[in-house]
């Protein structure tokens, strides 16, 4: 009879700690969201997204990051919104909204563009090659060098 009682007792502290645990988000969530085509992997905490967590999984590609983060936080917005306007949501379900909508106020995507390297005036490749036969002169003094040099300075 007490093995019963024990194992009852078991049952029901776990059942209302695995009940208290996901409602107060204690633990460390990983959620992986696809929005738009874009996998967006995040972390939460206490109903807070982890910024650092964000598209953390393609970190090492700075395009690939930025876009990530920028629809990131549109997909905050997005569920935001689309959460506020849910009647009768549960006390979980008003958590997520909150976190969701504070996300959406607070998180700061990393936006980076690259482009093309603009093109060089003719003067400033003049200038390059002077400076690069001034280096070379520097290193080798035959005529030959300091006639290129001459010739590449104007000089």
């Amino acid at each position: 009879m007490s093995q019963l009682f024990v194992a009852y007792l078991h049952t029901a502290s776990n059942s209302i700690t695995e009940v208290y645990t996901d409602s107060m988000n204690t633990s460390v969530t990983t959620k992986s969201l696809v929005y738009q085509n874009t996998n967006i992997r995040l972390q939460h905490q206490l109903w807070k997204i982890r910024p650092n967590s964000v598209c953390a999984n393609h970190s090492q590609q700075a395009t690939q990051f930025s876009k990530c983060t920028q629809q990131a936080k549109a997909m905050f917005t997005e569920l935001c919104s689309e959460l506020s306007c849910m009647d009768n949501l549960s006390n979980k379900g008003r958590s997520v909204t909150n976190m969701y909508c504070n996300a959406s106020l607070s998180y700061k995507p990393m936006v980076a563009y690259i482009g093309e390297p603009e093109l060089k005036s003719e003067q400033e490749l003049k200038q390059k090659k002077c400076n690069l036969m001034i280096l070379k002169a520097m290193q080798d003094d035959s005529p030959e060098t300091l006639e290129q040099k001459e010739k590449a300075c104007g000089t």
